[in-house]
């Protein structure tokens, strides 16, 4: 759950801080993070992710027929709270009321599932409703709100536990169907049959609506660093060329929090002087935050038996039966591992549903850092909190924090070929036709599993939210020294490694985490189809190169085809190239039919180093930038490592490179508390080592920050 207390700007927003811009999660997953509620089966959350204050707000002529409540407190929202209208308070909402009905004189459905030889081997079957959204009667100022139905779970029950099955919505029908197999068909019977109140199984139903509240004025805005006037004199190497004005792409500039005084917290006086600061011209002023609020109702449901089969609600292929044929087994497994031909056990655990048929819970065993959706730029944020005495006369970094975002090292190209391999080794229930749209991938955090970090002093400390299948990171430490490591190792690309250990009932599991920024992971290629031209444009959207390995069509019927040596002589595509390949020089099979999607193999290729003149040109009375060069070196020598001491704070820093790294250029952080103190000195010592490990020599030198931005070692 993002932090919700400390905003920042992203283009004409003011969203929290850890904030990004991820998959979207299911509406389930917002409640299980969310605080708990005290209305016990009717509950509104606002969105966790949706939240923000637009600083230019523009004047929208909504019609007539529209409203939107104002949210006051969602804390005591219920069914029968009332609101008023955002454009007519004279108008008041209501939420309608959820009716849920059996689908066309049925409610479960069940058939025996047969092997081989012709003998019982399984169940399949499935639960299936109506939903009805029924607006309530309404006097000339009353309106009903309008309500989507986003999700639904069916929560059964069996030995003082709960098996959660994941619902087909049809919203043009207003069907929903919960598919089953093997145990969790006979859990749905006996409990759909129940006479016992809490025996009977019920559903939670997740629908989503537009609304507005009041923004909390106890809110800190954390500003980009690199926009905050210097105090300390910059000498020219200090100042970036023009051609370097642009922000960096993969390092972000870190964002400053000043503590303590009022003019830190956000109002409609500081909206104006952000609206200043980032030339955006209003003359309208934000009050109310438009928002996406998620609505939970929880519907028991329970259908006796019938007297006669004509009349049942309850049916196989023979028609309506009214005897129990289940004997329930209540020892059992909801997941059961198996392992699947081609795909490599030590790049992922793949676990089948027992209780849903072609559901399939994933545990990549590489967690990486997580790209943005809209900037795809690693999700990442470092935040200086600056404690400023209230004379103003001087200010102090007292904490860092760096928040991230980690997700599961699974390309949608990975997914696909998963797919497929579950298909060729048998591992699909049912008819196979559609397949592709019919298996469904469960991630840890979808079933609620317990984690835990460990193996990495950095992150282990860190507070951990879930976001759909991404991990929130917010690590925090008052030891300035030690935040310099952290931000020097991933400036240098140095990877942190942890263990992140998943359990679940029967399931225990270990995936690793690596922080890297550029090993990041997301979807880069854009496609478009064109069936007509037999034609597919691809734009490569990241802001790096791009190499393409592989393509995976897939056409209707799920036939696929997989390429790989069209790419092997495939020039690179540059940030923002454009490019059209003929889909039949790609698979120059006719008969394949129309091409319904297509999945690449690519690797992005991201070079950090290319930024870091830009990055010291941003350096603040908070935060300095160094650049180390390695010169051309003597052929002895095999590594070098260097150890700073910055004299104002004390902090020490060792730094190493091998022969290979010596062309590369590293980019030093520390740490300025920035308290009157004026010493801009950094003592360094450099060590020179031949292949053997052997010291060879050292060198003793004092460098001034103030005058110059870059330390170079020479022989």
């Amino acid at each position: 759950m993002p932090d919700l207390n400390t905003f920042k700007l992203e283009g004409t927003k003011l969203v929290p801080t850890n904030r990004f811009n991820l998959e979207p999660a299911k509406p389930s997953a917002s409640f299980t993070v969310a605080p708990s509620v005290k209305v016990a089966d009717f509950k509104v959350i606002e969105h966790p992710v949706i939240h923000s204050i637009n600083i230019r707000p523009e004047i929208i002529l909504i019609p007539l027929d529209i409203y939107f409540p104002l949210i006051e407190n969602d804390t005591v929202i219920n069914e029968n709270s009332t609101f008023k209208d955002y454009n007519n308070p004279d108008i008041t909402l209501f939420f309608p009321e959820i009716e849920l009905t059996p689908n066309n004189n049925t409610v479960f459905y069940y058939e025996n599932v047969l092997d081989k030889s012709g003998n019982k081997s399984g169940l399949l079957g499935y639960v299936t409703l109506k939903y009805n959204i029924k607006n309530k009667q309404v006097s000339s100022n009353q309106r009903n709100i309008a309500l989507n139905l986003r999700e639904a779970i069916l929560n059964l029950k069996v030995n003082g536990d709960l098996v959660r099955i994941n619902g087909v919505i049809n919203t043009l029908t207003k069907e929903i169907q919960f598919d089953l197999k093997d145990e969790a068909v006979k859990i749905a019977y006996f409990n759909l049959i129940s006479q016992i109140e809490s025996a009977k199984c019920n559903i939670d139903l997740f629908f989503d609506f537009k609304g507005y509240s009041k923004y909390r004025r106890n809110l800190l805005f954390a500003r980009d660093i690199s926009l905050i006037n210097t105090k300390m004199a910059i000498k020219s190497d200090l100042v970036a060329p023009k051609t370097l004005s642009t922000k960096a792409n993969l390092i972000s500039s870190p964002l400053l929090v000043k503590a303590g005084p009022a003019k830190s917290m956000i109002s409609s006086k500081s909206i104006t002087e952000i609206q200043r600061e980032n030339n955006i011209d209003t003359s309208i002023q934000a009050e109310l935050v438009k928002s996406t609020f998620l609505l939970k109702v929880n519907k028991t449901v329970g259908y006796a038996v019938s007297k006669e089969p004509a009349t049942s609600l309850y049916k196989t292929a023979d028609g309506g039966f009214i005897v129990n044929p289940f004997n329930l087994n209540e020892d059992f497994s909801q997941f059961k591992q198996i392992f699947v031909a081609g795909i490599n056990f030590s790049k992922l655990s793949i676990y089948k549903s027992m209780v849903q048929p072609n559901t399939f819970l994933l545990i990549s065993k590489m967690y990486s850092l997580s790209k943005d959706l809209d900037t795809l730029k690693p999700c990442i944020s470092t935040i200086f909190h600056a404690f400023e005495d209230g004379v103003g006369s001087s200010e102090e970094i007292s904490k860092i924090s760096f928040q991230f975002a980690i997700g599961p090292n699974l390309s949608e190209f990975d997914l696909a070929k998963l797919k497929i391999a579950l298909l060729n080794n048998n591992f699909i229930d049912g008819d196979t036709t559609d397949y592709f749209n019919k298996v469904q991938f469960l991630f840890p955090n979808d079933i609620e599993a317990e984690y835990e970090v460990s193996g990495n002093y950095f992150l282990q400390k860190s507070d951990i939210n879930v976001d759909g299948k991404h991990f929130l990171f917010n690590l925090s430490t008052e030891n300035l020294a030690e935040a310099s490591i952290m931000i020097n190792a991933l400036n240098n690309t140095i990877s942190q490694f942890a263990n992140i250990n998943f359990k679940h009932k029967e399931i225990k599991d270990t995936s690793v985490i690596e922080l890297n920024i550029e090993k990041t992971i997301g979807e880069i290629i854009a496609a478009s189809i064109d069936n007509d031209l037999k034609k597919i444009q691809i734009k490569n959207q990241s802001f790096s190169s791009c190499r393409l390995n592989s393509i995976l069509l897939v056409y209707n019927q799920n036939a696929t085809y997989f390429n790989s040596t069209f790419f092997n002589s495939y020039p690179q595509l540059i940030s923002n190239d454009s490019k059209v390949l003929d889909s039949v020089v790609l698979n120059p099979s006719s008969a394949s039919g129309n091409l319904e999607n297509v999945f690449f193999d690519f690797e992005n290729i991201e070079n950090i180093s290319s930024e870091f003149n830009q990055i010291v040109s941003q350096s603040t009375d908070y935060n300095r930038y160094i650049q180390i060069e390695i010169k051309k070196q003597a052929a002895a020598t095999s590594k070098i490592t260097v150890e700073l001491t910055v004299l104002e704070s004390g902090s020490k820093f060792s730094i190493e490179r091998l022969k290979s790294e010596f062309s590369t250029p590293i980019l030093f952080n520390f740490i300025v508390k920035n308290t009157g103190i004026n010493s801009t000195l950094i003592s360094y010592k450099t060590n020179y080592f031949d292949k053997n490990d052997n010291l060879v020599k050292s060198k003793n030198e004092v460098f001034d920050f103030s005058t110059s931005s870059k330390i170079t070692i020479i022989k």
